[in-house]
């Protein structure tokens, strides 16, 4: 994992298996890497992206200011085994150790945060967690130009950006989950992507 996490450090981009569908994303705080992914995706910056983390330690202080019953439910979903994984819309917290830059929040004052359930990914976020990225925040954003279905395997993965030499693809499988995370609101719990 030391080459991937060299080449993350270094603004390159990987594809990785996810919970459900296969995922392209980058150092969240590697501006370059990320306006690299969203011009290779025809996405406009904007909408905002998902991180991924390695687990809740490096998030506390986005969970810190929540009820305790909302806290429970979030932690819960991250930890139970289900055939669709959650992302949490978080609100920004006034203190932060690094703030989060808006090429990852776009046009929102909100941050969708995922606890990966993937050992492999989640590995390379605990690696990412560093000075620059306290939170070892990886992009996720679903493996395909916008006008073509999601990876699923490896091989669609490789035949959608294979000939970029700024991708690296991590061999492994999904989880088998049924379908792409749902998002909720992490002060509500309101349902905003099922």
């Amino acid at each position: 994992m030391d080459t991937v996490h060299t080449a993350l450090k270094q603004g390159k981009l990987i594809a990785y298996p996810t919970e459900s569908v296969w995922g392209i994303g980058c150092d969240a705080f590697n501006e370059q890497a990320v306006q690299h992914l969203l011009t290779l995706k025809n996405r406009p910056i904007e909408k905002g992206l998902i991180v991924l983390t390695a687990n809740t330690h490096l998030i506390q202080p986005f969970l810190a200011d929540l009820p305790n019953a909302r806290r429970d439910e979030i932690l819960a979903s991250w930890e139970s085994t289900q055939t669709q994984a959650t992302t949490w819309l978080f609100p920004l917290p006034d203190h932060l150790p690094a703030p989060i830059p808006t090429w990852i929040t776009g046009n929102h004052d909100s941050l969708a945060i995922r606890v990966i359930r993937h050992p492999i990914i989640a590995q390379i976020c605990q690696e990412l967690a560093d000075d620059d990225n306290p939170y070892g925040f990886l992009v996720s954003t679903s493996c395909n130009p916008s006008t073509s279905p999601p990876a699923t395997n490896l091989a669609t993965a490789m035949d959608y950006f294979g000939d970029n030499d700024d991708v690296i693809f991590i061999k492994g499988d999904t989880l088998g989950y049924l379908s792409p995370s749902q998002i909720r609101c992490a002060t509500s719990g309101r349902m905003i992507r099922i």
